[in-house]
């Protein structure tokens, strides 16, 4: 039987812990509508890169920015000057945490996390029992969303935290499994998924792009506390997968899709604001195309524009260069 893995977003009910204090958001796409950065966003910040590269994820901090390519991490200044490729000698996965006070970048490469100061040495190298698809460094631990494909083509999430000195990897008690799909041929379809790692009142946060929920964790325990629903019905083109979802900042962060188009919904949770978009518009710097934005941590978000999106030689009073442009977004 042939085996094919497709990584798509499912829309499906959160199965709840009994007795736990749950909300529950209804969001309605047929009220969302374009929305310009400058309604939600505080101020918008480019960085025009010198050198073409395929970007996965970013890491941002008061000095570099580290972006993940495909094998490797590419350090710039935030004048988006080149300053190194850091080899991570093998497929880096998904996303890149770290330690801003010891200057330290943690980047998953398969069932390892490597760590490396900001001059591009490794330091450490911590092993997992499989795959990171996310990991973030919180209060002195590092804490790691691991996919573990099972010969059955299905897939088994789970959540370790490390401790950066000893190495130690702890597995909270806690799984996942996702079946496979058989399709009309018979060949099995494994539902992998993009999830993710955030921060809410001091607590971490887990996400899958094929549930719609999140999870915190406390005490070692995973703790359902937020689910959506979405309406209309989701339609057989909703099987795509999507990004992360979770909180930075003061903002509360959640893709969803219908059919062929794709949405965000933020809520501010200190105004109780929220904004259902359907298209973000740049109304700062005028680019073509509605804006792919990501959360970071911190209150900040970034979207990235090739410079076929850019009209003429220069984004405000910045000359572009070879590579593409990452915009950082501060929430309000």
């Amino acid at each position: 039987m042939k085996k094919i893995i497709i990584y798509c977003f499912l829309f499906s009910h959160t199965l709840l812990i009994g007795g736990q204090d749950i909300r529950t958001i209804i969001i309605d796409a047929q009220e969302a509508r374009p929305i310009n950065l400058s309604e939600i966003f505080e101020n918008v910040t480019p960085i025009v890169l010198e050198k073409q590269t395929s970007i996965q994820n970013i890491f941002f901090t008061n000095e570099y920015l580290f972006v993940a390519a495909i094998g490797s991490v590419i350090q710039y200044d935030l004048s988006g000057k080149y300053v190194r490729t850091i080899d991570c000698g093998g497929y880096v996965t998904n996303n890149i945490g770290g330690d801003k006070d010891k200057k330290e970048i943690f980047v998953p490469v398969g069932d390892k996390i490597r760590s490396y100061n900001y001059s591009g040495m490794m330091k450490k190298e911590y092993s997992l029992k499989s795959s990171s698809i996310y990991c973030l460094y919180h209060n002195d631990v590092l804490w790691v969303l691991l996919e573990d494909f099972q010969s059955d083509s299905s897939i088994i999430y789970s959540i370790c935290k490390v401790n950066p000195v000893t190495g130690q990897a702890t597995a909270l008690p806690f799984e996942k499994k996702v079946e496979p799909i058989q399709l009309e041929n018979g060949s099995l379809v494994s539902i992998g998924t993009i999830g993710g790692l955030s921060l809410h009142n001091d607590e971490v946060v887990v996400s899958f792009a094929f549930e719609k929920a999140l999870y915190k964790i406390q005490q070692d325990r995973i703790i359902p506390f937020i689910q959506w629903d979405v309406s209309p019905p989701a339609g057989n083109a909703d099987v795509n997968s999507l990004k992360a979802n979770g909180y930075t900042g003061d903002h509360l962060f959640i893709n969803y899709r219908r059919d062929d188009q794709f949405y965000i919904y933020i809520e501010n949770i200190k105004t109780g604001k929220t904004y259902n978009v359907s298209n973000l518009i740049d109304d700062v710097f005028h680019t073509n195309r509605a804006c792919n934005i990501r959360f970071m941590h911190q209150g900040y978000y970034y979207f990235i524009k090739e410079r076929s999106d850019i009209k003429g030689n220069s984004i405000g009073n910045i000359p572009l260069k070879n590579g593409p442009v990452i915009f950082i977004v501060k929430s309000k």
